[in-house]
């Protein structure tokens, strides 16, 4: 390909490759895997998965993994009337000459632009048109309910990357150097290696109620239910610590260390505190010599500590004594995202002050305790204004504030409540400064599969739209002083439709793609009339999927996977919600037989507990059953 044509697009540089720290391999004799991430580079470049493949297959002697990305509008149309394929960005190969596509699933918004880029490399979007190689795979939180997509990705990889690719590359590669046809070659893997669906050998089930039920499989030798992937210790893994530095600023332009994964809190609307759980943490040792590596590997001057909840770090006075002496050392500005209200001490408060001048984020998520109780948000009114005094009296001046409405069991004085806290929020900022500033991002609750909440109904875009407006009227007198944003019921539709739909979602997918919607998280190209007239062409009513509570013995088509939390307390946990029972951490209280010691016993986060008097970490026996 002449790279002089990129100079007509714009952000060329989405499609150059050859940043520093890109791997390019010999391609003779070698598996060809392209990871695909189906949005814009600069999106795709901050995934942290997307990362840890390419460095781990990449480590592979007999392995090439390139990347590819959704290119935008005007380079697709480019594609098209030149005739040129989707092409990788390290060797610019048409992607359909490739052993393997894998595709990273973060979001549900990004379907469309999956199809389009099947579309894009010649090849069909529906799985069962495709007889030849390449593969499609998929991975990601999306693939916990795989259903949806389940008519165009050949296997889906269900839970952690690490171990789990390599045994799908292994398996394929073998079957790719002995002959065997892609139908044969997965089966294989979905025999064979344990985290791995293959929709095509499984039939969709309906129950008496007529709803869809678990799929069964088709034929006798392979798993009724697909068990997610778990790894024990983060620092056994192989972190990338080569990074790839892309040319044009991206959505996190930064180095990234995972502080930990998975979440020591158990708030009942969260997916990814289900499918991320355990929580595994890595080291000092290993947090210390990664910064190391990154920081010579890439030149970035600015770290961040990924995790769902930074402040839940067991020896955080340990982190932020190594963070701070690091930073001196080096000059380096070392971040912490996902900050917690209840545990907020003031010693980290002083360490990140020394390098974020800008704003603190927090998710308080409901106004009333009421309603903090039954999402087990365990945070109290007093936590909250304990956090904003070490906040405003260390200087802040901006903070922003997440919430959400229509969560199950919400009242008319739930969404005052809102306006009521961030009311007396305000006022008490004032009384450190003038200049107090207050952001809200306030957005629809879609119930999530996996969750104590996948049960529960959602609200209509009429009654999302209705709640928007009476905030809206119960914020007025604060005007001027509090800026709110307001999530998109429309997308609130859409993201409950492909999360929590089935296979007959699938035809309503690609009915919207070839009406031409792709881009659809992003404003500029979300097209809802495209959206709502593929639903009208279907035979699918969004009603019977989204607007109706389900029974709790309910079979769900999502529950194909099992994400190592039993169902059992899940239910559970959906009865204490209705009682607005709150459920404390298993750090504080032992543990709650989630259902993860099944897999590993004794759970990982036991050794994250501490003792409530000295806040040390303990080797208690609490999570053995």
């Amino acid at each position: 390909m002449d790279m002089h044509v990129l100079e007509q697009f714009e952000g060329p540089s989405r499609y150059a490759g050859n940043e520093l720290n890109a791997v390019h391999k010999n391609w003779e004799g070698h598996f060809h895997i392209a990871l695909i991430y189906p949005d814009l580079y600069e999106v795709g470049m901050s995934s942290y998965g997307l990362q840890i493949l390419y460095n781990l297959l990449n480590a592979m002697d007999d392995v090439v993994a390139e990347r590819a990305f959704a290119p935008f509008h005007d380079m697709e149309a480019w594609l098209r009337s030149s005739g040129t394929p989707l092409f990788s960005l390290e060797s610019k190969r048409p992607l359909n000459t490739f052993d393997l596509l894998a595709f990273s699933l973060g979001t549900e918004l990004t379907y469309t632009n999956v199809l389009n880029m099947l579309d894009l490399a010649g090849l069909p979007v529906r799985s069962a048109e495709r007889s030849s190689w390449p593969v499609v795979i998929a991975g990601g939180s999306c693939s916990f309910n795989p259903e949806p997509m389940a008519a165009f990705i050949d296997a889906f990889g269900i839970g952690d990357g690490e171990e789990l690719f390599p045994e799908i590359v292994h398996s394929l590669a073998a079957a790719r150097t002995t002959g065997k046809s892609t139908q044969e070659a997965l089966h294989d893997l979905a025999c064979d290696t344990r985290g791995v669906y293959v929709p095509a050998l499984y039939q969709e089930q309906r129950t008496p109620a007529g709803r869809s039920g678990i799929p069964r499989p088709v034929v006798h030798d392979i798993p009724q239910v697909v068990r997610r992937r778990i790894i024990d210790r983060l620092d056994d893994q192989p972190a990338p610590i080569h990074p790839i530095v892309p040319y044009r600023e991206v959505v996190h332009d930064r180095g990234v260390i995972e502080l930990f994964r998975g979440c020591v809190r158990g708030c009942r609307f969260c997916e990814a505190g289900i499918s991320y759980r355990p929580t595994r943490e890595q080291s000092l040792t290993s947090i210390r010599t990664q910064l190391e590596t990154i920081v010579a590997s890439t030149g970035y001057e600015e770290v961040s500590l990924l995790s769902l909840s930074s402040t839940d770090y067991s020896d955080l006075q340990g982190l932020v004594d190594l963070v701070r002496t690091y930073r001196e050392e080096h000059n380096i500005s070392i971040s912490f995202p996902s900050l917690r209200m209840e545990n907020f001490p003031g010693y980290l408060a002083d360490e990140i002050k020394e390098t974020r001048e800008g704003s603190l984020t927090f998710a308080v998520e409901a106004g009333s305790q009421r309603l903090r109780d039954v999402i087990n948000k365990n945070i109290t009114e007093d936590s909250i204004f304990e956090t904003l005094q070490t906040v405003f009296s260390k200087g802040w001046h901006l903070v922003k504030f997440y919430f959400m409405f229509g969560l199950p069991t919400e009242t008319t004085e739930d969404l005052d409540a809102i306006a009521d806290l961030v009311s007396r929020i305000y006022a008490f900022g004032r009384g450190f400064r003038k200049d107090i500033a207050i952001n809200l991002s306030i957005n629809p609750f879609v119930p999530r599969p996996h969750t104590a909440f996948q049960w529960c109904a959602q609200n209509t875009p009429e009654s999302f739209a209705r709640k928007i407006d009476y905030l809206k009227t119960a914020l007025r007198p604060l005007k001027g002083r509090v800026r709110a944003e307001y999530g998109d019921p429309r997308l609130a539709l859409l993201e409950g439709l492909l999360s929590r739909g089935d296979r007959t979602v699938g035809s309503i997918i690609e009915s919207a793609w070839r009406g031409g919607a792709t881009f659809d998280g992003w404003r500029e190209s979300f097209r809802f009339d495209v959206w709502q007239q593929a639903l009208a062409q279907s035979d699918v009513s969004e009603a019977s999927l989204l607007y109706d509570t389900l029974p709790l013995d309910s079979e769900l088509p999502w529950h194909i996977v099992d994400p190592g939390v039993s169902r059992s307390f899940l239910q559970e946990e959906y009865r204490r919600a209705a009682k607005g029972e709150r459920l404390p951490t298993c750090r504080e209280t032992g543990c709650h037989a989630c259902g993860v010691q099944s897999e590993m016993n004794p759970c990982p986060t036991v050794s994250l507990f501490r003792r409530p008097d000295t806040g040390i970490p303990t080797d208690s026996d609490a999570g053995s059953v």
